[in-house]
C-alpha cells in the first residue's frame, strides 16, 4: 500500500513539468506499453521478488502519470471554444455557488448545459454588472447572453498564477453577461440544494450580525463564503500566519468529525445495552464520519474540502477496522485516496502543505522533543521551522510571529469560536433568534482574536519576504531542517544550519557595472516595468487598480520587487495620472521606501511631495545614464496621454526608450526638438493604439525591438493592426505581454547582443494559455 502510494502519487507529478498535454492517441499507446510492462513484471514477479516490488513501483507511478493527465486533458476540453472568445453567446447553466456581491455588481459559477452555438458543458466564472438585475440564487437554472473569454491571468515571476487556479478549481473560462432581454430565471432552486441552504445560512449570519467587522470571517467559518473578508483582514491573516484557522481546512472536518463522538458517547451511558451491540469508539466514528461529511457539503465540497474530509475519513478508517495501524499506513491511504479525488492535486498549496504539516507533527511526536508545559510551544516552533521552506517557495515570504499567533489562535478558535458557529447553523433551523445569540457571541470572541492579531500584525518581523529561491536550494534548505532536527550525539547537525543560509542570504543576481536590465511586467492593459543597474532601481508605472481587491501595484509589481531581492525603489516615475499606468502606485509608496518620486502632471502621489518630470532631467546610476525627454515646458499640448514622461536609459553602447502613452502630437514635437530618439528598445506608445507609432517617429527611433504592454482581447484592440504593419514594415521585432508574460531584456556594458527573456514561453505549463492563442 504504501509503495503503491508513493508511486501513484510521483506520476502525478507529470502535471508539473508538462509544458503541453499529450493528445489522446499517445495516452492510449502510452497505456498500452504500460499495461505490458506491469503484466510482465508482475507474471514474473513470482520467482524474483526485486521484480514484484518493481512492478508496483511501475504500477503506481503509471497509473498516476494517466490519471492525472486524462484529468487535465478533460479540463482542457471544458475550456470555452476558442472561436467563442468575445461573442455573445446564449447559454443554459445552473447556479453553483452563493453569488458573490461586489461593489460593482455580482459574481458566480455557472454550470452550463446548453449554448445556442452548439454543445457546450463547463464551469464559466460569470459577473453580472447591470444594476438593476434580478436576485441571483445558488443552485437556480439560467438562461444568460455572456461574452466569455478562455481562462487568462498575468504571467511573472513571484505572482500569482491566475491559470492554475483556474485549471484545479476546473473553471474553463471567465465572462460577463450581457444586457438583453433574453436573460431569465429558467427554475428556482431546489429545496434540498446543498448551495442554496449555504446561501441561505450565509445570509443569516449577515442578518444576526450585521456590519461587525467580523461577519466576513464567520460566513467564512460556516460555510466558506469569503468574498466579504476585508483585504486588511485577509493581509492580517497573511502577516500572522493564521488564514489556515479561517477558512474551512481538514483541522475544522477533523474537529467536527470529532464532536460526532459527543452524543453517542451519551446515548452510550444512557444505555449500556448498546455496548453489547456495538463498540463505542466503532458508533463515534460512524456519525463522525457523518458529521464530517455534512459540514464538507455546507462548506461547498470544493476540490480543497474534499481532500480535507478524505484525509479524515481516511484516519477514521482506522477506527472502524477495530485494528491498530501505523502512521504511515493512515498517512499512505490519505494520500492515495486525496489523489483519486484530486489527482491534479499537486498544483495546489494546501495539499504540500497540509501533507507535510501532517508528517512533521507525526515525525516530531515520534521524537518527543520536550515533555511537560513547553511540549507545545516546541512542537510549534519546529512546526514553523520546518514548513519554513515550503512557506517560502509558495507565498515568496515567511511570518516569523506565526509561532506565537498560532500557539494563540489554534485553541482560541478550535475550542471556542468553531463550535459556537457550529452551533448556530444547528439551531438556525429550530429557534433563528437563539442561533443570531450564539453567532454573536461568537463574533465577540473572534473580534478580541483579531484585535490580538492586528497588534501582532504591526511588528516588522510579521512579514520577512523572500527572493525567489531556485529549487535546488528550497531543496536543501528542507534537508537542513531533517539534519538540525536529529538526534542529539548524531555527526553533522551544525551542517543543518549552513544548509539552511540560502532562505537568509540568497540574492538573484543583478546587472554588472555598466549593465542595465528592463522588465516589463504584464499587468494586461495598462504598464509597468522595472529598470535595475548594478546598485539601484527605477519602476517606471505601475499598473492599473480597479478596485480594493484588483489592484496590481500590490498584486503583481510587488511580489515581483520582492522576488528580486530588492526592498527599496530608488526613484519611481509615474508617467501620468491615467488609471492603466499610476493606479497601483498607491501600494508600492505604502510597503516599501520609495527615494524619489517623478510624475508627469500634478496631483499624482500628491501626499509624498513628488517632482515633475521636465525634459532636460539628467542623472547617472552605475555607468548608466537616464534623461528625461518629455514634457517640454514650452509644449502647450495639455491632455493626459501628450504629457506623459518619456524616459530614455542608455550606456555606453546600448539604450531604451520609454514613452508611456504619448501619441502623435507628442511624437511630433520630440522629432521636431531634434530628440535623441534613437533606441534599440522602444516601448510601444499608447499599448500600440492607432493614434500612436507614427512613421516618422518609428523611423526617428529605429528600434531592434518594439514592446508592446496590453490585456488580452482587450476593448481597445492594442495593439492595431495598422500599427503593427508599421513596425513590420521596418524589421522591427515587436513583442506583447499577452503573449510571451513578463518580458526581460538585458543590455550589457559591452557590444554584446541584448539577451531576452520571455516569461510565458519559457515557463510554459499544462495549465497555461499557450502564447500563440
Amino acid at each position: 500500500m504504501r509503495t503503491f502510494s508513493v508511486s501513484f502519487f510521483a506520476g502525478t507529478l507529470v502535471i508539473l513539468v508538462l509544458a503541453q498535454l499529450p493528445d489522446g492517441a499517445v495516452l492510449a499507446v502510452t497505456a498500452v506499453v504500460w499495461l505490458a510492462a506491469v503484466a510482465a513484471a508482475f507474471w514474473y514477479g513470482r520467482r524474483w521478488r526485486w521484480l514484484l516490488w518493481s512492478s508496483v513501483l511501475l504500477a503506481g507511478v503509471g497509473a498516476g502519470a494517466l490519471y492525472a493527465l486524462l484529468t487535465a486533458v478533460q479540463v482542457r476540453e471544458s475550456w470555452l471554444p476558442q472561436d467563442w472568445e468575445g461573442q455573445d453567446v446564449l447559454l443554459t447553466g445552473v447556479v453553483v455557488d452563493a453569488p458573490e456581491l461586489q461593489p460593482d455588481g455580482v459574481r458566480f459559477l455557472l454550470d452550463v448545459e446548453q449554448a445556442d452555438r452548439g454543445g457546450y458543458h463547463g464551469r464559466l466564472r460569470v459577473a453580472w454588472y447591470e444594476q438593476n438585475r434580478p436576485d441571483i440564487r445558488a443552485g437556480e437554472r439560467w438562461q444568460l447572453k455572456v461574452r466569455s473569454k478562455r481562462p487568462n491571468g498575468f504571467m511573472n515571476p513571484g505572482g500569482f498564477d491566475y491559470e492554475k487556479w483556474l485549471f484545479t478549481q476546473r473553471i474553463g473560462g471567465s465572462g460577463y453577461v450581457r444586457q438583453s432581454a433574453q436573460n431569465r430565471r429558467l427554475a428556482a432552486a431546489s429545496a434540498v440544494s446543498a448551495n442554496a441552504i449555504r446561501q441561505l445560512l450565509q445570509e443569516r449570519i449577515q442578518a444576526a450580525l450585521g456590519d461587525s467587522p467580523v461577519t466576513g470571517l464567520i460566513q467564512g467559518l460556516a460555510v466558506a463564503y469569503r468574498s466579504t473578508i476585508t483585504p486588511q483582514q485577509w493581509e492580517t491573516l497573511r502577516k500572522t500566519g493564521t488564514s489556515h484557522l479561517l477558512a474551512i481546512s481538514g483541522l475544522h472536518i477533523g474537529m467536527v468529525a470529532g464532536f460526532g463522538f459527543l452524543p453517542v458517547m451519551l446515548l452510550w451511558r444512557l444505555l449500556p445495552s448498546l455496548y453489547l451491540r456495538l463498540p463505542v469508539k466503532i458508533a463515534g466514528a460512524i456519525v463522525g464520519g457523518v458529521f464530517a461529511c455534512i459540514y464538507a457539503v455546507l462548506a461547498g465540497l470544493s476540490i480543497p474540502t474534499q481532500r480535507s474530509l478524505v484525509m479524515v475519513l481516511a484516519v477514521m478508517s482506522g477506527l472502524l477496522l477495530r485494528r491498530r495501524i501505523p502512521f504511515s499506513s493512515v498517512f499512505a491511504l490519505a494520500l492515495l485516496l486525496v489523489l483519486l479525488v484530486d489527482p491534479l492535486a499537486s498544483l495546489s498549496a494546501g495539499f504540500w502543505l497540509s501533507f507535510s504539516a501532517v508528517g512533521l507533527l507525526a515525525w516530531l511526536g515520534k521524537r518527543r522533543l520536550k515533555q511537560g508545559r513547553l511540549a507545545f510551544l516546541w512542537v510549534q516552533l519546529a512546526l514553523s521551522l520546518g514548513m519554513l521552506p515550503l512557506t517560502a517557495a509558495w507565498f515568496g515570504g515567511v511570518s516569523l510571529v506565526a509561532p506565537l499567533a498560532n500557539l494563540l489562535a489554534i485553541p482560541y478558535v478550535t475550542l471556542l469560536v468553531v463550535p459556537l458557529v457550529l452551533l448556530g447553523v444547528l439551531l438556525t433551523g429550530v429557534t433563528p433568534v437563539l442561533a443570531a445569540l450564539v453567532w454573536q457571541v461568537a463574533a465577540w470572541l473572534l473580534q478580541g482574536l483579531m484585535l490580538a492579531l492586528d497588534w501582532l500584525a504591526g511588528f516588522s518581523l510579521s512579514s520577512v519576504y523572500l527572493p525567489l529561491i531556485p529549487l535546488p536550494w528550497l531543496l536543501l534548505a528542507m534537508a537542513g531542517f531533517w539534519l538540525l532536527w536529529l538526534p542529539r550525539g548524531m555527526p553533522g547537525r551544525w551542517l543543518g544550519l549552513v544548509l539552511l543560509s540560502p532562505l537568509l542570504f540568497y540574492l538573484p543576481e543583478r546587472p554588472g557595472q555598466g549593465a542595465f536590465r528592463l522588465s516589463v511586467l504584464d499587468v494586461g492593459q495598462g504598464l509597468a516595468s522595472v529598470v535595475q543597474t548594478a546598485n539601484h532601481t527605477l519602476v517606471f508605472d505601475t499598473g492599473p487598480k480597479t478596485s480594493d481587491s484588483f489592484d496590481t501595484g500590490e498584486l503583481v509589481v510587488l511580489p515581483w520587487l520582492r522576488g528580486q531581492g530588492i526592498t527599496h525603489v530608488d526613484t519611481l516615475v509615474v508617467s501620468h495620472a491615467d488609471n492603466d499606468h499610476s493606479g497601483g502606485a498607491e501600494a508600492i509608496l505604502a510597503s516599501m521606501p520609495v527615494n524619489r518620486i517623478l510624475v508627469g502632471a500634478p496631483g499624482i502621489a500628491s501626499g509624498y511631495q513628488p517632482d515633475l518630470c521636465e525634459a532636460g532631467q539628467k542623472w547617472h546610476w552605475d555607468g548608466v545614464t537616464f534623461t528625461v525627454l518629455h514634457p517640454d515646458v514650452n509644449f502647450l499640448e495639455q491632455t493626459e496621454n501628450n504629457r506623459s514622461c518619456v524616459l530614455k536609459i542608455a550606456n555606453e553602447v546600448h539604450s531604451a526608450l520609454l514613452t508611456a502613452d504619448i501619441e502623435r502630437p507628442a511624437e511630433q514635437w520630440l522629432i521636431g526638438q531634434g530628440a535623441a530618439l534613437q533606441a534599440e528598445m522602444l516601448l510601444v506608445p499608447h499599448h500600440g493604439g492607432k493614434t500612436s507609432s507614427s512613421p516618422d517617429f518609428i523611423r526617428a527611433v529605429s528600434p531592434v525591438f518594439g514592446i508592446v504592454s496590453s490585456g488580452y482581447l482587450n476593448r481597445f484592440h492594442h495593439p492595431n493592426p495598422m500599427v503593427v504593419q508599421r513596425y513590420a514594415a521596418r524589421g522591427v521585432k515587436l513583442l506583447d505581454t499577452v503573449t510571451s508574460g513578463e518580458l526581460q531584456l538585458d543590455f550589457p556594458a559591452t557590444s554584446a547582443a541584448i539577451q531576452l527573456r520571455e516569461w510565458r514561453r519559457g515557463q510554459l505549463h499544462a495549465w497555461n494559455r499557450s502564447p500563440e492563442k
